[in-house]
């Protein structure tokens, strides 16, 4: 603790005994190094991890589980489809059936990611202008993204880059992303 002299009262600043107990206690128990430690691993979302991040996802409503749609398998049969879900070698996974579940425990970072997604979505105010902001601030280190209005009750989700598994699930299942009422939403990647 800083300043410790000024904690003890008056009438017991002359004791010695006392004075080095405190004095003892203060080296011993250094706050300091806990309160830092705290602030970075619990209190700031930008550097919390586990329990931290815990912490704020019940804070803005987000689970750390995410539906993730499984992707990219190594095909045969369907390797000429025009949808792109068969991968070569070192790209895709071996198809073994149906999976158990398609839920996922999120990475510190991908629900750091969720985390920020749903506290932009709760300071939103829904327009096209806003939601273009979110986008960008989250995924602009992977490329571009927008929002395009259909004119006709419909908005669409572009990007110019292949989206990871994390960042499809948080864009189309997670529900955090705000969306104008009554507009049907789709997502196109363009070129």
């Amino acid at each position: 603790m800083q300043n410790i002299e000024q904690t003890v009262l008056s009438q017991y600043a002359n004791s010695p005994a006392l004075c080095t107990i405190i004095d003892a206690w203060n080296q011993a128990i250094d706050p300091s190094t806990l309160i830092d430690s705290w602030y970075d691993n619990i209190w700031n979302p930008n550097t919390a991890i586990g329990y931290g991040l815990d912490v704020w996802g019940r804070i803005v409503g987000v689970s750390r589980v995410l539906k993730v749609a499984p992707t990219g398998f190594i095909g045969f049969k369907e390797a000429d489809d025009s949808s792109g879900s068969a991968l070569p070698f070192n790209e895709g996974i071996f198809y073994s059936g149906q999976p158990t579940t398609s839920n996922y425990a999120l990475t510190d970072d991908a629900f750091r990611l969720l985390i920020q997604a749903k506290a932009l979505a709760n300071i939103s105010d829904c327009s096209v202008t806003s939601i273009n902001s979110i986008l960008m601030m989250l995924f602009s280190s992977s490329g571009n993204i927008w929002v395009k209005d259909g004119g006709d009750m419909t908005m669409t989700i572009c990007y110019d880059f292949t989206l990871t598994q994390v960042q499809a699930a948080i864009i189309q299942n997670s529900g955090v992303l705000p969306r104008i009422a009554g507009c049907a939403i789709s997502y196109e990647k363009v070129s």
